[in-house]
């Protein structure tokens, strides 16, 4: 098992990771990194998306994309993907590990959503529903719902890292404008679990830095 973090030069939290050859760190980008500007052609935005906004979805994807093409390019096996404000249940995690892991994208942590950004206002109405839905261990994830937020993820084999970076885009040939658990959402023809309780979470002071949430909308952790 490897753990990649990605954790930017300019982040708060590298004191909180001890990095070495099972820990890797993926430095990915900052917001106001220069090259980011070249990465704007390859993504599709809003009309009235703010240069900043734009910046921000761009560094948090590419660090994700960077992460995907290291897996590729080092035939990585059994890899946790998690952000620098993550919390990683090393109990839980090594339960995960022991079982039989399916071919897909498994999500380690995360909150339920509805697959449509305009139903999001509701999303307490879906925490109940999913929690009593929930089994122990892996779930498959159908069109009922979405997980966001993603706070830690699982890609068994350099195949799954190579067939979500070949499905990431849109019909444009762009990646769509979201940030990159929305993006990772919508792949078609992966199949996608979440295991339940999560192995990850996140430390949420720390990722105000981050997040541009208040708490009201982290209720439907997948704890």
């Amino acid at each position: 098992m490897v753990i990649i973090v990605l954790c930017p030069l300019k982040s708060n939290r590298d004191n909180r990771w001890i990095f070495n050859d099972k820990t890797i760190r993926e430095l990915g980008y900052w917001k106001d990194d220069p090259v980011l500007i070249n990465k704007l052609p390859e993504y599709k935005f809003m009309p009235n998306c703010k240069l900043e906004n734009k910046l921000g979805v761009i560094a948090c994807n590419e660090g994700h994309i960077n992460i995907l093409k290291k897996i590729i390019e080092n035939d990585l096996e059994n890899v946790v993907v998690c952000e620098d404000d993550s919390i990683i249940d090393y109990g839980k995690l090594n339960e995960f590990l022991n079982r039989d892991i399916p071919d897909g994208f498994i999500y380690l942590g995360g909150k339920f959503d509805y697959p449509k950004i305009k139903d999001w206002d509701k999303q307490r109405s879906i925490e109940g529903y999913m929690v009593g839905k929930s089994k122990n261990g892996l779930n498959k994830i159908t069109n009922d719902f979405i997980i966001t937020g993603a706070f830690g993820y699982f890609i068994k084999n350099k195949d799954i890292a190579q067939y979500i970076l070949d499905n990431c885009k849109g019909k444009t040939g762009k990646y769509i404008s979201t940030l990159t658990d929305v993006m990772y959402a919508r792949i078609k023809g992966l199949p996608k679990y979440y295991y339940y309780p999560s192995v990850i979470n996140i430390e949420y002071i720390p990722s105000l830095l981050g997040h541009n949430c208040d708490d009201s909308s982290w209720n439907n952790y997948i704890r």
